[in-house]
């Protein structure tokens, strides 16, 4: 029997406070207010994102089909669907897919697999830095790959924290054992919401090499977990 993937376990528990970790959104609390400030912030966040297209870029997507990068329960995927005709979320846990689908608009596609594009936008937001690294920059190529010419991009990705002490060995052996208590047992979710840190240089050319060379970085703190929002364009034509 194949195990379920952490992100599937969380979903099953508790889908909202998976995407945004507040106890206001824990899965005994989600009643028809809390869903409706849950979605809200979605559309703060892509307003921002649009905000910043047209300060950093000149331009801001309004045709073609947009992706939403581990769109989870569909927190940004709606508000994306406001701003462009098409969109598709995609998310590698079905129960989080199966929640997005309860209240999506028509123009939305929800789906498990990595859709084929080509795409005008993608978009990503406190996803990869719950992906390990080797995992996350795979996956950021095989959408990069799947952008139009002249595409927009926004992903945000983590690179460093500050007051996090290195695990000694007895340290990783207790949050590998506290990991596998949690699995099993059907404990609250919190540890398995795992943090990464991505080395920039990596990102950088993950997202150039796929024809992206009109980037800006904004920077993002979470908790003195830092990185940024990639803000960024795909040439027109090979250079």
């Amino acid at each position: 029997m194949t195990k379920p993937h952490d992100w599937e376990i969380i979903a099953s528990r508790d889908p909202f406070f998976g995407v945004i970790v507040s106890d206001e959104f824990r899965a005994t609390k989600i009643d028809g207010d809390a869903r409706r400030r849950f979605y809200a912030t979605g559309e703060a966040d892509i307003a921002a994102v649009l905000s910043w297209f047209d300060a950093d870029l000149g331009a801001r997507p309004t045709t073609g089909e947009a992706l939403d990068i581990g769109c989870g329960v569909g927190r940004l995927s709606y508000a994306i669907a406001r701003a462009m005709p098409k969109v598709t979320g995609y998310d590698i846990s079905e129960s989080m897919v199966r929640v997005a689908k309860e209240g999506a608009p028509p123009n939305l596609t929800l789906t498990t697999q990595i859709p084929p594009g080509p795409f005008a936008w993608i978009n990503s937001y406190i996803v990869f830095q719950h992906i390990p690294p080797a995992e996350g920059i795979t996956l950021l190529g095989q959408c990069l790959d799947r952008a139009a010419p002249g595409a927009f991009a926004s992903v945000q990705i983590t690179g460093w924290r500050e007051g996090l002490p290195k695990r000694n060995l007895l340290a990783r052996f207790r949050h590998w054992r506290n990991l596998r208590v949690h699995r099993q047992k059907g404990w609250p979710v919190d540890p398995l919401i795992q943090m990464h840190d991505y080395n920039f240089s990596d990102v950088m050319r993950c997202f150039t090499a796929h024809g992206f060379h009109r980037l800006v970085l904004r920077h993002t703190d979470h908790g003195h977990h830092h990185g940024a929002w990639i803000i960024a364009r795909k040439n027109t034509t090979n250079p």
